[in-house]
């Protein structure tokens, strides 16, 4: 709060204007949201302080804030109400325009989801049969996110190649992105309770698919499980501390 601001304030309060100057005061308060916004919140702590039973108590705690973030500053005095109500306004307003940084807003579950459900592509090898065909249009239509579209060509694509294990796993994330849970989740867990180049993948999607169904709890759960030695540890750490609740 500008120091020029802080004097006609407690003027005005303090009803020590004459007639035209509380009149320009109050056009003033009109036309500047700033001012009036800094007005609003010292008149605030003005009511604040001014019902408080203990001021020695108070002013106590007002003369540690000051030690704190002003160095050097000079000491509150009992009485001197003007004084410590100007660095009660500073330190509040100097609160509250950092308080978006120091206590950030986290994000919606869904905005979570989006940030770290990142699919790695489908690439399936080439036979040279006739599922090669098959093999095409189904990783194409999975890497397109048309899920709805890739579930039945993985469907049959396992039934000629049950041991694709790649495939397998794009399977479940189809399920998974469709809402199909249970079907997502027996894959998922077969694989992260198994010995496969994917059960710390699996691992990581148990999580995200709670994630994605807002069961927070659940999620935290199996991000704790991601050990150290894990490739999504240090995601499962990102995410854990950005978990709402």
């Amino acid at each position: 709060m500008k120091p020029e601001w802080i004097d006609k304030t407690e003027r005005y309060l303090g009803a020590e204007m004459d007639a035209g100057e509380r009149m320009d005061f109050e056009a003033e308060l009109s036309s500047n949201e700033e001012l009036r916004k800094d007005f609003e919140l010292y008149n605030s702590i003005n009511k604040t302080m001014s019902a408080s039973p203990n001021e020695n108590e108070l002013r106590e705690t007002l003369q540690q804030m000051n030690k704190k973030y002003f160095a050097g500053g000079g000491v509150v005095k009992k009485g001197s109400f003007k004084t410590w109500m100007a660095v009660a306004a500073t330190l509040l307003l100097l609160l509250a325009a950092g308080f978006y940084f120091l206590f950030p807003t986290k994000p919606s579950v869904e905005k979570l989801y989006a940030q770290f459900a990142v699919h790695d592509p489908l690439s399936i090898q080439q036979r040279g049969n006739a599922a090669d065909s098959l093999a095409t249009n189904a990783a194409n239509t999975f890497n397109d996110k048309h899920y709805i579209e890739a579930l039945p060509l993985l469907q049959q694509y396992l039934q000629q190649q049950p041991d694709d294990i790649q495939v397998r796993f794009s399977l479940a994330v189809c399920y998974m992105e469709t809402g199909a849970y249970m079907d997502a989740e027996k894959i998922f867990s077969a694989m992260a309770s198994g010995q496969t180049a994917y059960a710390e993948t699996a691992r990581w999607y148990l999580a995200l698919m709670a994630l994605k169904q807002k069961d927070i709890s659940q999620c935290r759960t199996y991000l704790e499980k991601i050990t150290a030695t894990s490739p999504y540890f240090t995601k499962a750490k990102e995410l854990l501390g950005k978990l709402p609740g």
